[in-house]
């Protein structure tokens, strides 16, 4: 009993001194005799276990317990004749093991000509997949075979050379001529190890999954394409699977894309973290071994466990490394590292028990061996460029950086792998690696405009204007009818405050393309920059064909308005772009009334309240992707245009916004109390707009408005960028009662200044006309004319511009001195 204690708990040294001391008390003892085979063929000591068998065997030549477990070790140690002949005492020694009932009798090996067999998978999916080999053999004797399987082997065993149905199993088998065990094969065909049919591959995929899958992984996605699974189930191997930390080593090799192959266990051994974006998981999309088989057709190498991917792989003809553990399974016979069952498998099996990290350096370092020899064929290495490039265009630089790497390595005088692999690391936010890329292109190819454009971008990019103006000129000179040359030139010249040279872009493009809607608009941004409001507003009106943009998409089933009367007619305006825009442009709804019946004016819902004592002529309804019907329509920044406005005609009368007058009280009684200057902060826009970054202002920055004397400062920032206010402003947060654009206008009306960044509070304490400093990045919105500090939009509005691209210090430095005159003009 203390033996078999010892042998539950695994410390089989201890099990066998039991056993062996109950058998010098009873030397025949069949029991002990079995007990202590087992302890010594789990110690590996397997001669001695098969003494003790032969000795229970001499005895009782029925001892079915005593036969199977010889069998295994017979089988490990290569006598496959006398191993499958005592294996078929597993179906007595093994509790359940086929408990049906056959009506047909068993096959003995007879002659099948004309007759049908029945062939049922026993035991595991392994077990069904490696020894389906014998299938064929059946059918070559003249037998029609019926093959009954586990549900997910069913479509890919239809496949199977001389199967003649394939059936899932069930609790009644199907009727046929006779019937036979599966594993019971090996020994009526008299398998030898110089007779083992050892043909592969002879499992394939189905040629519509295998298309399928070839699509979702690409030709060959990153390169050496490298299937993996490492855990199998907790019963009846415990110590097969490998924990997923000893894979690190392997999955940081290089120019390898490693594929999970494992379905279960995910939960009991999960990738760890720092190697779970190295595997590329698509086993979601694996419905059954059809699928897995078709997934495995696509790869170059399977390593995996011993498990039931690694018999398909192996039958499949693919080269299939598996790792063992150090008392392998029988089917792997013993110290080899090749199967006589796979020609294409090889196997590493550790050292000693439980030592995952000799197995995985010495996979490693096999890999690591191959890779070097590896080399694609041409027409692979062209399915890799291919696939690469796709991947790129449709946003994966993931797919493509391991693939192309490859390709570099494999053939590193090719301009367009490393120009494309450039383009992959931009695309992944990794400029450095783009750029080193890009230059070395460029030394294979000096002459390339998409690679001199490609460098021009990154600096763009990066905000390094003047650094992107030689590389772009460059691609120019090259290419003088590239549109994309110009526009990005265009760009480096608007980011130095080169205004002519961009305008001289904006020309070319329109030489090349009269019709080009992006050179247009950016002539139009460049025109309201220099304060020519005539020509800029008639050329932005391009802005709406701009596909990008995407202003205004929607279809209208009344007339867009031109500027004709509207004497008697209704019409609706649209508030498009910011909520910035709206507020600003709003001025003009006044204008348009005294020529309309009515107007619907369509806006962003959180602006709603705001304009809802607009005026009487005017409905205010929130945006729809249907638009409302009214007799005319038009986009809220096309008015500046057909109004004609000029500099000098700017409808500059403020306020025309006006604080809901209740919670101005509320706001009054909440600030009265406050006897210095109230000013108010904003220092970031909506993270939505492309331009966020250089707009906003980090809120660190405005640390050093600090420790003014006789100011008080109150935040009207909401959102995410409200927190971490610099705690050095002594800044009281009103965010929690800001809840729409009403409680921020009323806010505002009871303060004594407000300065923000470029943002929609900007434009609506310009609009209440109250005093409001704007601090603007280096190259400033359209909205606002260079080398002015002032606007024709808002006479209560002071501006304060970047010296230098990125310095909201010195732009802070200059606010502190005007907010300082500004206390001291206070208080005399």
């Amino acid at each position: 009993m203390l033996g078999v204690n010892y042998t539950q708990a695994k410390d089989f040294a201890a099990a066998e001194a039991c056993f062996r001391k109950t058998l010098a008390l009873a030397p025949d003892s069949q029991p002990t005799l079995l007990n202590l085979g087992y302890v010594l063929g789990e110690q590996g000591r397997y001669e001695e276990s098969l003494h003790c068998y032969d000795r229970v065997l001499a005895a009782s030549p029925e001892c079915a317990e005593a036969r199977y477990n010889r069998a295994a070790h017979l089988l490990r140690m290569g006598n496959l004749k006398d191993g499958f002949a005592d294996y078929e005492a597993r179906f007595a020694a093994m509790k359940g093991a086929d408990s049906r009932i056959y009506p047909q009798p068993r096959w003995d090996g007879s002659p099948l000509e004309g007759r049908s067999i029945l062939v049922y998978c026993e035991q595991g999916l392994g077990d069904a997949l490696m020894f389906s080999r014998y299938v064929p053999l059946l059918a070559r004797m003249g037998g029609r075979v019926i093959l009954e399987v586990q549900p997910p082997l069913v479509s890919l065993m239809s496949l199977l050379e001389g199967v003649s149905q394939v059936v899932a199993k069930s609790v009644l088998p199907p009727l046929t001529d006779t019937h036979i065990p599966l594993l019971s094969l090996p020994h009526l065909l008299e398998t030898r190890m110089e007779t083992l049919p050892a043909h592969v591959p002879y499992l394939k995929a189905p040629q519509e999954k295998f298309a399928e899958w070839q699509a979702r992984i690409g030709a060959v996605s990153r390169g050496y394409r490298v299937g993996i699974a490492w855990a199998g189930k907790e019963h009846p191997y415990p110590n097969r699977s490998c924990p997923p930390e000893y894979l690190l080593p392997l999955l940081q090799l290089p120019q390898v894309g490693f594929f999970s192959l494992q379905v279960g266990e995910k939960d009991r051994f999960p990738l760890p973290p720092a190697s779970s974006d190295r595997v590329i998981d698509l086993t979601d999309n694996l419905c059954d071994f059809a699928d897995t088989a078709a997934l495995i057709a696509g790869l170059d190498l399977v390593i995996t466990i011993d498990t039931a991917v690694a018999h398909l792989a192996g039958a499949m003809g693919k080269p299939t490394w598996v790792l063992l553990p150090h008392l392998a399974d029988w089917r792997w016979l013993l110290h080899r590292d090749d199967s006589p069952w796979y020609s294409t498998t090889r196997l590493f099996r550790q050292p000693q028990d439980g030592d995952w990290s000799s197995v995985i350096g010495n996979v490693t370092a096999a890999l690591q061996s191959l890779l070097a020899q590896w080399q694609p064929t041409a027409e692979t290495a062209e399915a890799i460029f291919q696939e690469s490039v796709k991947r790129i265009e449709q946003g994966d630089p993931a797919g493509a950086i391991g693939a192309l790497q490859t390709l570099c390595g494999n053939d590193p005088d090719d301009p367009a792998v490393w120009y494309q692999l450039g383009r992959a690391y931009q695309l992944a936010e990794q400029p450095s690696g783009a750029e080193h890329c890009y230059k070395r292109a460029l030394l294979l190819q000096p002459q390339s405009a998409a690679i001199w454009l490609a460098l021009g971008e990154l600096q763009l990019k990066r905000n390094a204007f003047g650094d992107a103006e030689p590389f772009l000129r460059r691609a120019h000179s090259l290419a003088p009818d590239s549109i994309d040359i110009l526009l990005n030139l265009g760009a480096a010249f608007v980011g130095q405050n080169k205004t002519d040279e961009a305008f001289d872009c904006c020309r070319n493009m329109l030489i090349l393309d009269p019709e080009c809607a992006l050179a247009l608009t950016n002539m139009a941004y460049l025109q309201l920059r220099s304060g020519n409001y005539e020509a800029g507003f008639a050329n932005f009106e391009a802005r709406l064909r701009v596909e990008e943009f995407a202003i205004d998409t929607r279809d209208y089933r009344q007339p867009r308005w031109d500027g004709a009367s509207l004497e008697g007619k209704s019409i609706l305006v649209y508030g498009e772009q910011g909520m910035g825009d709206v507020i600003q442009f709003s001025r003009y709804l006044p204008l348009l009334a005294a020529r309309a019946d009515k107007i619907v004016f369509e806006i962003d819902p959180p602006l709603i309240p705001l304009f809802k004592d607009f005026s009487g002529t005017v409905q205010v309804v929130p945006k729809s992707s249907h638009p409302p019907l009214t007799d005319a329509y038009i986009q809220l920044l096309s008015l500046p245009h057909l109004f004609g406005t000029t500099l000098d005609t700017v409808p500059a009368d403020v306020p025309y916004l006006f604080p809901d007058r209740t919670k101005t009280r509320y706001w009054q009684e909440r600030l009265m109390h406050v006897e210095n200057a109230r000013v108010g902060l904003a220092w970031r826009g909506s993270p939505r707009n492309p331009n966020d970054k250089e707009r906003s202002c980090p809120v660190t920055a405005l640390a050093s408005l600090g420790g003014l004397p006789n100011v008080s400062f109150f935040s009207l920032q909401v959102g995410p960028a409200a927190e971490g206010i610099a705690t050095e402003l002594r800044l009281t947060d009103l965010a929690d009662e800001l809840k729409d654009w009403t409680d921020t206008a009323a806010a505002i009306a009871n303060l004594d200044l407000v300065i923000t960044v470029d943002t929609a509070v900007a434009h609506l304490a310009g609009a209440l006309g109250k005093p409001v400093w704007v601090m603007l990045p280096f190259a400033g919105d359209w909205r606002w004319i260079r080398g002015r500090n002032d606007t024709p939009w808002y006479p209560s509005m002071r501006l304060f511009w970047q010296e230098r691209w990125g310095d909201w210090a010195g732009v802070i430095e200059r606010v502190r001195a005007a907010l300082e005159e500004l206390v001291r003009e206070r208080h005399g």
